[in-house]
């Protein structure tokens, strides 16, 4: 019974109890009745609320954490579970894992953390449920808008916790109910069977949720107004259904082995859903001059940017010092940890300032690397010799080395000789701004997007030349693919230099390769990587399996000489990697619940 009740436990949140019909009566969330749940919409939303904080964020613990999972980043601690991935033990997802102590806590109950992914979306569909199946009914004391609000949360979240679950672990039954004694559900084998009732759910959320809960027409954001920004919205259920349909139309999830083997008519209604999102007047894309807006701010506030769509709601406590400290500036901040971005990442998706590939471009110069570059490598990338603080003034005496990045060998920010130095030559800097550092103590708030509108133009790029070629739009939608990606660009040259050349033009494979360099740069450590190179089916090829870094010397004049890269690692990746394996116990449950191949 002990494994029976793990996966009840997971999928309605059963957990100790003496039967199932008496737990019903009430959520073992609260000591309220049904009936005082849903009596009104105080009550209801505040049950609500507690689905906000089942959505995990990326970006804050270790092993949650994903954002270098693919070949865009090399970490350093090996006890975390990107060195797991790279080695493909995948099994480690389970183990979990206590960063102060590095080491496995094996006194949990239920696999990873209680935030984690697994566990946390199965709760939170029960919820989904529980609101779906009494909210309408209970909810005698409440107006009609009060009603929309929470059956359109419950809605987007039940087919937000299916996405989450299916995206690391493959198709999964859909649960549209409170399980009571029917939880015997057969895994479905196609991924599009459970996509298409998730696309449903996304339509009910944006039929009933508002633009903007901060809209004075909208009651139900009455009491929180001007505090309303990670509250579901339309354009954030739009946004989601494209992206589900999306996934639904790749390569991976169409089980095919062509890395271009879309589905077109999924492609289509990706692409027309993406499109509505855009239209909203409520989205434009931050100008390039504040573009920093979208990632963090140094007023301790959170910046209710024009770009957001959906994202981690809260604050998120040590995510800054992670990000910036742990994770780019560990060369000169506080922690031993540092984890670099690869060469190979950068050189093949960070192209030109003429809109050309690196490989492409007669601008690249492989004796001055860094030159000539696409805006975006500067602003998100730190090289040699770029300055590191703010206040010159404020580093002396021996901590003057700090003043400016030295990452040529023997360098003062370059590991072996400096222990939490850079790995690769390079060190990001997009999640932080340069003062912030322990010389300028900046103070810094930072978050991470789910959904933000330059996603949303990239997804819509990759579904519109899928679906409707290079030029082809959506009826009544005044964005191609091509116009898609060259909006983006503009926002980082203006003059229009960069956009995309003929070159990439010939067919849409070909321009599907370009869009696909786009994001990996426009998104870059924003962790979709991982998921892309698996859902586009280009895992097991050896271009994602590398990791390299570049060691080099400095001339008389500060420039790089001597260049060699080297492969720091080979990630392990094989069919089964694709999709990572189930709890063992939840597999012996019942013969309609099958283990991932290869696992």
């Amino acid at each position: 019974m002990k494994n029976l009740y793990k996966l009840i436990g997971l999928l309605c949140l059963v957990g100790v109890m003496n039967s199932c019909e008496d737990y019903l009566d009430k959520t073992i969330e609260t000591d309220l009745t049904i009936d005082e749940v849903f009596k009104n919409f105080d009550n209801a939303q505040g049950f609500v609320e507690e689905m906000y904080a089942m959505i995990v964020d990326y970006s804050v613990p270790f092993w949650s954490a994903y954002s270098y999972y693919g070949e865009d980043a090399i970490g350093v601690e090996s006890w975390i579970f990107d060195y797991s991935s790279d080695q493909g033990t995948y099994w480690d997802w389970q183990n979990d894992f206590n960063y102060f102590s590095g080491k496995a806590d094996t006194s949990a109950d239920t696999p990873m953390d209680k935030s984690a992914v697994w566990p946390s979306s199965w709760a939170g569909i029960r919820k989904s449920n529980v609101v779906i199946a009494n909210a309408d009914s209970l909810m005698v004391d409440a107006t009609q808008q009060e009603k929309d609000a929470i059956l359109g949360q419950a809605y987007f979240f039940r087919a937000f916790f299916h996405h989450e679950i299916m995206k690391f672990w493959g198709p999964m039954p859909y649960i549209d109910r409170v399980l009571q004694d029917d939880w015997r559900i057969p895994r479905p084998t196609e991924w599009a069977e459970t996509a298409l009732k998730i696309d449903k759910d996304f339509d009910k959320a944006a039929e009933l949720l508002p633009v903007d809960w901060d809209d004075a027409n909208w009651a139900p954001g009455a009491k929180t107004r001007g505090q309303n920004m990670f509250r579901l919205t339309k354009g954030a259920a739009l946004a989601m259904k494209a992206k589900n349909l999306l996934f639904a139309a790749s390569p991976l999830m169409q089980n095919s082995n062509d890395t271009y083997g879309y589905d077109k008519e999924l492609c289509k209604q990706a692409a027309d859903a993406f499109a509505k999102v855009i239209e909203i007047p409520r989205y434009q894309l931050v100008p390039w001059d504040n573009y920093e807006s979208v990632f963090y701010s140094t007023d301790g506030k959170y910046s209710y940017h024009s770009e957001y769509i959906f994202g981690q709601s809260g604050f998120v406590g040590w995510f800054g010092g992670y990000l910036g400290d742990a994770w780019q500036l560990g060369a000169i901040g506080k922690s031993n940890a540092l984890n670099s971005p690869t060469h190979n990442y950068i050189h093949n998706y960070f192209g030109m300032k003429d809109g050309l590939a690196c490989d492409d471009s007669p601008l690249y110069n492989p004796d001055d690397p860094w030159s000539n570059r696409d805006p975006r490598f500067y602003k998100w990338i730190v090289v040699d010799g770029d300055q590191l603080v703010d206040n010159l003034g404020a580093v002396t005496g021996a901590d003057t080395v700090n003043r400016y990045a030295e990452f040529y060998d023997g360098g003062a920010h370059r590991y072996p000789g400096k222990t939490n130095g850079t790995r690769t030559g390079y060190v990001a800097k997009k999640w932080y701004p340069r003062s912030y550092n322990k010389y300028d103590n900046q103070s810094l708030f930072a978050w991470r997007n789910h959904v933000r509108l330059t996603d949303v133009y990239l997804m819509y790029a990759e579904a519109a030349v899928m679906g409707y070629g290079i030029h082809g739009k959506p009826d009544g939608f005044n964005l191609s693919a091509l116009d898609a990606i060259n909006v983006l660009r503009n926002r980082a040259m203006p003059d229009g230099s960069m956009e995309v050349d003929d070159m990439y033009l010939t067919s849409p494979n070909v321009f599907m390769d370009e869009i696909r360099r786009e994001r990996a740069m426009e998104m870059s450590w924003e962790n979709h990587r991982w998921m892309d190179i698996r859902r586009w089916k280009v895992g097991t090829d050896m271009k994602y399996k590398l990791k390299t870094g570049i060691r080099f010397d400095r001339n008389a004049d500060g420039k790089p000489i001597n260049m060699v890269e080297e492969v720091l690692r080979t990630r392990v990746f094989e069919e089964k990697h694709y999709w990572l394996p189930l709890p063992k116990n939840d597999t012996q449950l019942y013969e309609g619940f099958p283990q991932n191949p290869g696992w």
